[in-house]
């Protein structure tokens, strides 16, 4: 089942939404314009707003204010794609041109930051502390996930639980506020809020830990977007983690350096061939499965609904993704 269906019962929420990301991006500068357009050909999945919209609708209720928190999801989303793709000096997002490799890195900060402005404009005309409390902190966790990871680039001695500890941080605290957020706006109690937050949060390190296996075996052609490049930056992921752990001591540093070197598209067969000896990316797929059946779980208590069902199936999705 691909996104399309999946949506299908909040279709016309998520077509507002389109809409709005639209408008609330435009600039009447010229120059700004051109920028931000070329960014709304990154037509990715709207993962996180389908999330917030579907918890809304499987709590019982949409209001207005949702369409405005689905969009502020996705564009502080949307900024950090930006920012990410400076840090890992990457050329492609979405099957089209970066920021960064059309415009350079000052703009491409620069314009991270109009949009993520852009979004907590929004919440303030929303005029709730509470959303914008939310929000706040968890942009806040976000960066502390993206800075731990990098102060551990090339650290060997990263555990999975600490690997963990930061994908939560940097993928799946977005993932859980946007099912939180659904909840909360829909007028649900706290037993559903805290049930829909863990589904979201479980998720997300599902999410993350499928996009750092499709960065190892996947294709740029399917993914869109540049490839291996964790692996070039020494981002130590799950994969590379549980292979560390099934080297032999006396050769990890040896072998990690190689892998780091060589890693390119000219040099991945070896590398590859490597992984799937130790069976490290497979173990962590079987991690992400087991995340998305904890987060299946964690709504069985919601009544039962299409948008239950959509919510079923978007974890499902997570694990069967190739892109």
């Amino acid at each position: 089942m691909d996104m399309m269906d999946i949506v299908k019962p909040t279709l016309p929420s998520m077509l507002e939404v389109e809409e709005r990301l639209t408008t609330d991006l435009s600039s009447k500068h010229e120059k700004i314009a051109e920028i931000i357009l070329h960014v709304s050909r990154y037509k990715g999945k709207r993962f996180r707003p389908a999330l917030l919209l579907l918890s809304a609708q499987s709590c019982g209720r949409l209001v207005p204010q949702h369409l405005d928190l689905a969009v502020v999801v996705e564009l502080v989303h949307i900024a950090t794609l930006i920012h990410d793709d400076i840090i890992d000096e990457a050329t492609v997002r979405r099957h089209v041109s970066s920021v960064n490799s059309i415009w350079g890195r000052e703009i491409s900060i620069l314009l991270g930051d109009y949009i993520w402005s852009r979004g907590f404009t929004i919440l303030a005309a929303m005029d709730s502390q509470l959303s914008t409390y939310i929000m706040s902190q968890t942009v806040n966790v976000m960066c502390e996930g993206e800075l731990i990871q990098l102060q551990r680039r090339y650290d060997l001695g990263l555990t999975e639980e600490e690997y963990m500890d930061i994908i939560e941080r940097k993928t799946a605290s977005l993932c859980a506020t946007s099912c939180r957020l659904g909840a909360m706006f829909a007028g649900a109690n706290r037993k559903l809020q805290e049930a829909l937050t863990r589904y979201g949060l479980k998720v997300g390190l599902a999410f993350q830990i499928v996009d750092d296996c499709l960065d190892i075996v996947g294709t740029e052609d399917e993914m869109g977007k540049s490839l291996s490049t964790d692996m070039q930056k020494g981002k130590l992921t799950l994969p590379l983690i549980k292979l560390v752990e099934n080297l032999p001591e006396a050769s990890r540093k040896s072998t990690c350096t190689w892998i780091f070197q060589n890693f390119t598209t000219q040099n991945r067969a070896g590398v590859l061939e490597l992984f799937s000896k130790h069976e490290a990316v497979e173990y962590s797929l079987n991690k992400a499965r087991h995340y998305v059946e904890e987060a299946k779980e964690e709504i069985s208590i919601l009544p039962e609904s299409e948008y239950k069902t959509s919510l079923l199936h978007l974890a499902d999705h997570v694990v069967s993704r190739n892109r």
